[in-house]
Parts: C-alpha cells; structure tokens; sequence
C-alpha cells in the first residue's frame, strides 16, 4: 500500500512539474501554439489540484507547483509575444497543433466533470462541523468515485473522510506511519454535528496499527446521532474514548468521544455520513454553507 501511495504522489508531482518544464522551455513558431501549451499546462495543473490527495503530498507543494506554473509562463511568455498568431503554412500549423488540441479537450472534460462531483448539490443539510482542535482536510468527499471511495454505496453516497494537518500542511510525517499517534488527526475531540438523541454508542475496539484493518468491525468504535429525520454516523472512534450513552439527548457542539483508528480503517481519520431515517438512502452534508469535497479545509 505504502507503494501504491508513493507512486501516485511522485505521478501527481512529476506529471505537473513535466508540463511545466516543456511550457518553461517552449518555443512554439505562432502565439496561439503558445496560448494553448499555456491552456493546456493550466487545465493539467487545476485538474491535478483537485483530484491529488494534498494532506499527503502537502499543502504547500501545491502552493508551489502554481507558483512554479506562473514563473513558467511570465519565463514564456516574451519570446512568443511578438510572434504571428498564425503561420503562412496552415496544414503544418494544424497538424502541429492537433496533439495539444486533443490533450486539452480531453484534461478539460475531465476537470469539468471533477468540478461537478465536487460541487453537485442533492439537498444538502447543514451541519455543525464534527471535530474541534486543529486544521481538518476532507480526503474523501465528492458525489464521485475518483474522489470519494463511498460514492457507490447509497447509505454512504455522501460520507466524508476527514483527517487533520499540521503547520507544515501533512496529516503525518510520512507516507504510511506504523503509529497511530504519528497523523495529526488521532486523539482530536469529535462532537455532536447536531441537536439529537444518541441511539447507538459503541466503545472497546483497539485502535489498529496502519494499514491493518478490522473488517469485521466496519465502523469500529462509533456513534449515531439521531436528528432532523436523519440518523448520522461518527466513526473509527479511539478506544476508551466515547463518551456519548444511548438515549441521551445531547447538544450540537457536545463532545461525543475522539478520533482513534479502529475498524475498518487503514489509518487515522474520522469517517462521518448520514442517512435519511425514512428512506435508508445517504443524504448530502454541509458545513458553514459548504459543500464539503476532497481538499476541503475547515480550522476549528
């Protein structure tokens, strides 16, 4: 696993820092072969900004690839300004150009079709943010499957993944830490998204050493929080934590138990979705008038 995550971090990396060398280094006859090299790189860098888990690459690397992608393209940009838009020679123009047509037409369909996973509304409700105490990054979140791995389960359409960063901009310092303790998340206080009654509260699980997973408990230690017609689920809950008891009515806000790694969890984070209690079907959450999808920040 920790390769799987190594290779697509140096992918999400290298394949932008390629298309920025080549823009960098650009030397295109005409203007518009430059403006859509430019177009191009762009489309590349947002789409990859988007769909890249930045809590583990780190914030800052995406701070510093669009910067490197600006530098880029002001380095670019006075060696085509005076050049003609078009050339004399109309079929080599376009036959150069067909590749990077091709490109651009199929990275800007795909982030038009990101763009929409993540900002598709289906009825949301809002929501108190569940955790208090640091900066929370949604990991999995969005209304499909290249951003949120539940989007395929109806109960879990909308669930959210959420761990934590520090100041540098990772949720751990490396790629897969053995240490539950080691991500930012774990320990962090989980409180009541709403005003409910708690109808299930379960406690006892250990917490598992990344990327061991229990699937035999899926949510591990939990709770479910009864409100507005919904029934919301918290999970992956810390061993000897919860604090939450069946039948209480508790307020939003209330501290509920902390973020642990049990269950069927591959490392800390707390997983949170609701249902309609009527239909059983994943209903859409919101936070501070947000639609909450991958990259999402929210510092309490």
């Amino acid at each position: 696993m920790v390769a799987v995550i190594g290779f697509l971090l140096v992918l999400s990396i290298l394949l932008p820092l390629a298309f920025i060398r080549r823009l960098w280094r650009l030397d295109e006859p005409t203007r518009l072969g430059w403006l859509l090299a430019l177009a191009e790189t762009a489309v590349l860098l947002c789409l990859i900004g988007l769909l890249n888990r930045w809590d583990i690459a780190g914030f800052w690397t995406r701070a510093a690839l669009a910067a490197l992608g600006v530098i880029a393209a002001l380095v670019s940009l006075p060696r085509h300004r005076h050049r003609p838009w078009l050339s004399p020679d109309r079929g080599a123009l376009a036959r150069s150009l067909v590749p990077t047509v091709v490109s651009l037409f199929v990275l800007g369909m795909a982030l038009a079709y990101v763009a929409w996973g993540m900002g598709a509304r289906h009825d949301p409700r809002a929501l108190s943010f569940p955790l208090s105490g640091g900066r929370f990054v949604v990991a999995q979140g969005g209304g499909i499957g290249v951003l949120n791995h539940h989007s395929d389960h109806p109960a879990q359409r909308h669930a959210l993944d959420i761990p934590a960063v520090g100041d540098a901009g990772f949720r751990a310092f490396g790629l897969l830490p053995g240490d539950p303790a080691d991500y930012a998340i774990f320990g962090k206080t989980v409180v009541s998204p709403c005003a409910g009654e708690i109808i299930a509260a379960v406690d006892g699980l250990p917490d598992l050493s990344p990327p061991e997973a229990d699937r035999d408990n899926p949510a591990g230690n939990h709770v479910i929080v009864a409100c507005d017609g919904m029934q919301v689920e918290l999970a992956h809950l810390r061993q000897g934590s919860v604090t939450a008891v069946v039948g209480a009515r508790v307020a939003a806000g209330t501290p509920i138990g902390a973020v642990g790694n049990s269950g069927n969890s591959t490392e800390p984070h707390l997983h949170i979705h609701a249902v309609d209690a009527g239909s059983g079907k994943g209903v859409q959450l919101s936070f501070d008038g947000r639609i909450p999808a991958r990259n999402a920040q929210f510092v309490r």
